[in-house]
């Protein structure tokens, strides 16, 4: 937080521990300090938080972007290493980190990013603006698949949805209960059913008709969700399906390669 308020870098401040804050810096710190001991979370204080090597805004309108989730980048950009001019899409993009990193490290992709918050778009956009995107990466509002082109089938489609069920919020840290939106942890009433993973049943059947033939679907789950929703999979007829690992063990991607 004092790096943030003093606009340094931490080694800056080694440099010079002896630096005093003038009152503009000292109100400005000691008020994130206040906020923090309310719980709330770093980004949501200096509105920005790294992703995938990048910086985002940030707000309230949308998670903040986690470290696990940086694997549907990795893993992502290895299932299209092979395609020409791949066509991508981001089902629930939040702050857009997702698709403005796959945009960024695949310059000759295009990238649809659909979300059901209005206000997560507007955000979003000003990450799109921030790293020059606004010819390749097209933002759409409404729910999951639905508005995306019908036209051409994707090579890669990727989501982090919500998977928390609404009985289980009230036993979120507070950082994440009383300040992430909603929408985005269990999303509208009743959607993400009794176990997390409905949506994820949705998901897999509607990118069926809008992914083409060996092309991959790639899911964020939560912990304890990766075999439910590997069966969902294997019901709607993918293949080559498994879950990759986070760096704490937990199985945190599933991918699913259409036939």
């Amino acid at each position: 937080m004092l790096e943030w308020t003093l606009k340094c870098r931490h080694e800056d401040l080694v440099r010079n521990p002896d630096r005093v804050l003038d009152e503009r810096a000292r109100v400005i710190f000691e008020k994130a300090v206040s906020l923090r001991a309310l719980r709330r979370p770093l980004p949501y204080i200096t509105g920005e938080q790294y992703f995938y090597g990048r910086a985002f805004k940030i707000n309230r309108a949308v998670l903040i972007p986690r470290p696990e989730t940086e694997m549907l980048v990795s893993l992502g950009l290895e299932k299209i290493q092979n395609v020409t001019e791949p066509r991508i899409a981001d089902i629930g993009t939040g702050s857009g980190c997702i698709a403005v990193s796959l945009a960024s490290e695949r310059p000759e992709a295009r990238v649809w990013a659909t979300d059901l918050s209005g206000d997560a778009l507007k955000l979003a956009c000003k990450n799109v603006v921030r790293y020059d995107l606004l010819d390749r990466l097209i933002l759409l509002h409404g729910d999951l698949l639905g508005p995306l082109p019908l036209d051409k089938p994707f090579d890669l489609i990727v989501s982090n949805p919500p998977y928390i069920a609404e009985r289980e919020i009230p036993e979120l840290q507070p950082e994440v209960r009383d300040y992430e939106p909603i929408l985005a942890l269990s999303g509208e009433p009743g959607a993400t059913g009794a176990d997390g993973a409905a949506i994820y049943t949705r998901i897999l059947q509607d990118a069926w008709d809008r992914i083409r033939p060996d092309g991959w679907v790639l899911l964020e789950v939560g912990q304890g969700q990766s075999e439910a929703v590997m069966a969902k999979a294997r019901k709607r007829g993918y293949e080559d399906i498994a879950a990759h690992d986070d760096m704490s063990g937990i199985p945190r991607v599933v991918q699913a390669r259409r036939t």
